[in-house]
């Protein structure tokens, strides 16, 4: 939603790193669509949310089949990233060196180079190729650094053998590969590591499953569940990392792929997480390249009674521009039990089944707008009720994307065709009030919403947007209070 650059044909794993007031952004990138991942990009940013592109600053070498993602850290004046290269199938972690954080010198292979070790890794399983991606680094609070390393086990139960291994560095700059952090027997072979940090008392691992095989079907969050980014905890960074079953899913995709790969993003005083939006949606497994991949907001990471969530990030305010007059004193309904009690900046509305009212505005939904409203439901003596929003379909009035907040606690977001609700994903909520404040961005076919500031789901359109947004009743009186609505400023 927020950047895909002009100098990449497609854009995937992202991180950031802070200083001195500006965000730099690091991005995995293909320069052509006929081939995989090329290079490292890099985007600047004053505020987090309007980035500028500043072109590539790492390229794969000639004799490397392709390049993955990694992490920036500082070891004592200068900077460092790792990437990872493939040659014939075997995956290898190199580093590149920067005093300013803009120009980068690839590390000759014989100063600094990352191999898996044969003792505790993996050269490849019936399930998954070998794997040796993405080393974290963070400070081992002993004058030294600590990483974790996407890897394979090379012992376990077949089909769940995947692991993050450790690497250890006296100067940040060389690293050792060491044991295993997660036992082998949980996860599936496939496993990717967005990252550790340690956040009050505990380490916190994003784990990532970008598709869901069988033996691991209890960590889906629906059924049809395409994957996920996972947080598994640990009392110590050298582990054991494992995932508390309070713990929900931070991003979840279903039935295909619309958002993916979160990364901890320290920002100052704030634990911050990046992660990646996908159009159109699609699944994203052995696909490559992938274009139509746009950075999503930075979300505020959220500490609780040691679980992880997400919420709006302040920041992201930036984003709001020109204000827009709501005026719902005009508004038409369809569906309702009686004409709509209106207002400027609210409405009650009722229906007995399924109702709609609409924002009397023409949106421009592909540039973008921010929404806010105080939604809340008034239940029917019905088994089930609920409120929420509807992002109308250019191709048909009344129909379109609908995300609904039920009697259940349960936000469900799919097709409605004007009569009947398909979901095509659910998940349950952190808390059910009987009023909440939607925020909803939108751009494109790429939405995100907001229950209370919690963030509840980044989701892409299946079809282009027309240029109405409506509220939604179901089985209950709903009621509008407090509708701001904001041009997207990007």
């Amino acid at each position: 939603m927020l950047l895909n650059p002009p100098t990449a044909s497609s854009l995937w794993d992202t991180w950031l790193y802070y200083e001195d007031g500006i965000h730099y952004l690091f991005y995995l990138a293909s320069t052509r669509l006929d081939r995989p991942w090329d290079s490292i990009g890099l985007a600047t940013s004053i505020d987090g949310v309007h980035f500028e592109d500043q072109g590539k600053v790492i390229f794969k070498a000639d004799d490397a089949t392709y390049l993955g993602a990694g992490h920036t850290w500082k070891a004592g004046d200068t900077y460092y990233f790792n990437f990872s290269e493939d040659r014939n199938g075997t995956l290898e972690i190199f580093f590149a060196e920067s005093k300013d954080l803009r120009t980068w010198r690839r590390i000759p292979a014989e100063e600094s180079i990352s191999r898996l070790d044969p003792t505790w890794y993996a050269e490849g399983t019936e399930f998954s190729a070998q794997r040796w991606d993405n080393i974290w680094v963070i400070d081992d609070g002993e004058g030294c650094y600590y990483g974790y390393v996407t890897a394979v086990a090379k012992d376990g139960p077949i089909g769940l053998r995947g692991t993050c291994a450790s690497v250890t560095s006296s100067d940040g700059r060389v690293f050792t590969t060491a044991a295993p952090v997660i036992e082998a027997g949980v996860w599936g072979d496939k496993l990717e590591i967005g990252g550790v940090e340690k956040i009050g008392d505990y380490y916190y691992m994003l784990a990532a499953q970008a598709e869901i095989p069988l033996g691991l079907r209890w960590t889906a969050h629906h059924a049809q569940a395409a994957g996920g980014m996972y947080v598994l905890r640990a009392e110590r960074k050298e582990g054991p990392f494992r995932l508390d079953p309070r713990q929900q899913p931070l991003l979840v995709s279903a039935p295909q792929h619309y958002t993916y790969f979160s990364r901890f993003y320290p920002c100052g005083d704030e634990m911050l997480s990046c992660h990646h939006s996908i159009t159109p949606v699609r699944d994203i497994v052995n696909v490559f390249p992938k274009p139509g991949t746009y950075l999503a907001p930075l979300k505020k990471v959220v500490e609780h009674d040691g679980l992880l969530s997400y919420a709006w990030w302040p920041g992201n305010e930036a984003l709001k521009g020109r204000p827009l007059a709501p005026a719902l004193e005009h508004a038409r309904g369809r569906g309702l039990s009686g004409p709509p009690e209106v207002r400027p900046a609210g409405a009650t509305f009722d229906a007995a089944a399924g109702g709609l009212l609409e924002i009397p505005l023409a949106l421009d939904l592909e540039r973008g707008v921010v929404l806010e409203a105080t939604l809340s439901a008034d239940p029917h003596a019905a088994p089930l009720s609920g409120a929420g929003m509807l992002i109308e379909s250019a191709a048909s009035q009344w129909a379109g994307t609908l995300a609904l907040a039920d009697s259940r606690g349960v936000f469900s977001i799919g097709s409605y065709n004007g009569y009947a609700f398909r979901a095509h994903d659910s998940k349950r909520l952190a808390a059910t009030r009987p009023s909440q404040r939607w925020r909803v961005l939108v751009r494109g076919t790429l939405v995100e919403y907001y229950l209370d500031d919690a963030f509840v789901q980044a989701y892409t359109l299946p079809e282009p947007p027309g240029r109405r947004l409506l509220f939604v009743a179901e089985s209950a009186s709903a009621t509008v209070t407090d509708l701001r609505l904001w041009e997207l400023d990007l």
